[in-house]
């Protein structure tokens, strides 16, 4: 009996742990708290609407992780349940039902075939503010989490009834949502790259939904063409535009990442292009060969574009693991420098650089691949040493500071008097180092 009580457990174990849905009643409740009378009731309902050969799906992205999430849909102030789910072995395609707590218990208000064979994500938007919450579910087919389906399901109040259904459903990588014309509604944004299209495969999609329930393709924006993927989206609002930017960053050929930055234009009605210089498109100016993504790196509610230069270096320097990073902002459809770090591959660090070091202080690399950090004229202002955390007692008299012990290394700096009359000093050296993420 332990052998098989002991075979159980792990079992269950393995169950939880796999990522894999069941059916909740039999597997959850070991896991969980004992349910309320309200949770006992909708899980009885949801067997007795839905049938008791059902197996759950939960989504795997976003606020929402649960294959029933209870919220307020009608604006009622009682929650409705939203219900991911399978029937029977049917793995292929994924459904989802609306169901509301009435006097007489739980009832199914809607129930929809899904767009796909798992639930990405889930959210709650009151598009069109007319007191009804829609609902935003992303799908995706197997394994391809990149290539994702979004149908977006709006609710109608009739004589104090309300139904869902299905407005709109558009192929999509990128999403965010945004009130893009400071309306106090929210519009969806949508970028796609089609991948069997040659040309014109990457396009942005801003979209609405009206007061009768209808998903408006407002405009509709193509990005360049030499965009093979695309990675991420962000947006702020700056009060020189008044309006909403949007950061895209993409790949193309030889593994370079970009970075698109639009902004809604009232004369063209149609999203433009913030930044060029001349024939220089975005994909141009932002072309770099890492793969950080824009970002707002100094807590100001501004996104910075990272872009990847060559280090400057002294005549005998060899910096080649290793480059000078520029985070830029982007102010009067420019790119602006705002913050560098120098980043050492070989060694896994950066190092924050000041904006009066730059053209000033240039690297040079010994040949224990030490950096030494050096004027023009090749005097040595500090250096940064790596040392094995094994040997670091019968080196730690030759520093001046330690700036960094990790698991296995410890990261220290030498600091010249030369260093010193610059204005080096190691409190700084501590504040300015960190090791790459």
């Amino acid at each position: 009996m332990k052998k098989m009580a002991a075979l159980l457990l792990a079992a269950v174990l393995l169950f939880s742990m796999s990522g894999c849905s069941f059916r909740f009643r039999s597997i959850e409740s070991l896991m969980r708290p004992p349910l309320t009378a309200t949770e006992e009731e909708l899980e009885e309902s949801i067997d007795h609407l839905l049938g008791a050969d059902i197996s759950l799906r939960s989504p795997e992205s976003g606020e929402y992780h649960s294959a029933i999430t209870l919220h307020d849909l009608d604006g009622d102030d009682t929650d409705e349940a939203i219900v991911f789910y399978v029937n029977g072995n049917d793995s292929s395609a994924v459904r989802m039902s609306v169901m509301k707590k009435t006097e007489d218990g739980w009832v199914l208000v809607s129930d929809f075939a899904g767009n796909g064979s798992g639930v990405y994500s889930l959210n709650f938007y009151d598009l069109n503010n007319d007191g009804c919450d829609d609902m935003l579910v992303s799908w995706y087919l197997f394994e391809d989490k990149v290539n994702k389906t979004l149908t977006i399901y709006s609710g109608v109040r009739t004589d104090n009834e309300v139904s869902f259904s299905a407005c709109a459903t558009e192929p999509y990588n990128l999403i965010c949502v945004e009130d893009i014309f400071g309306t106090g509604e929210k519009q969806i944004i949508l970028a796609y790259t089609d991948a069997a299209k040659d040309s014109g495969k990457t396009h942005v999609r801003l979209m609405s939904l009206n007061s009768e329930n209808r998903v408006v393709l407002v405009c509709e924006t193509k990005l360049d063409d030499r965009i093979i993927s695309l990675a991420s989206i962000k947006t702020d609002r700056t009060q020189e535009l008044g309006t909403v930017r949007i950061f895209i960053d993409a790949d193309i050929a030889d593994s370079k990442t970009v970075t698109e930055v639009l902004y809604w234009n009232s004369e063209s009605n149609n999203f433009k292009s913030l930044l060029s210089s001349g024939n220089e498109t975005a994909v141009d100016l932002t072309a770099r060969s890492n793969n950080l993504a824009s970002t707002d790196i100094d807590d100001d509610g501004l996104i910075e574009i990272p872009l990847r230069e060559a280090l400057a270096q002294s005549r005998d320097g060899d910096t080649s693991v290793g480059y000078l990073l520029t985070w830029c902002g982007v102010e009067n459809n420019a790119l602006v420098p705002e913050a560098y770090y120098v980043v050492n591959l070989q060694d896994n660090y950066k190092l924050y650089f000041p904006s009066d070091y730059v053209g000033k202080v240039f690297v040079s690399s010994d040949n224990d691949g030490v950096w030494k950090f050096v004027t023009k004229s090749g005097k040595e202002l500090f250096r940064i040493a790596v040392y094995d955390l094994s040997s670091w007692d019968e080196n730690s008299g030759n520093v001046t500071e330690v700036l960094l012990i990790n698991s296995d290394r410890v990261y220290a700096c030498v600091i010249t008097e030369e260093g010193e009359s610059f204005g080096v000093k190691a409190v700084d050296l501590v504040k300015y180092f960190s090791l790459n993420s």
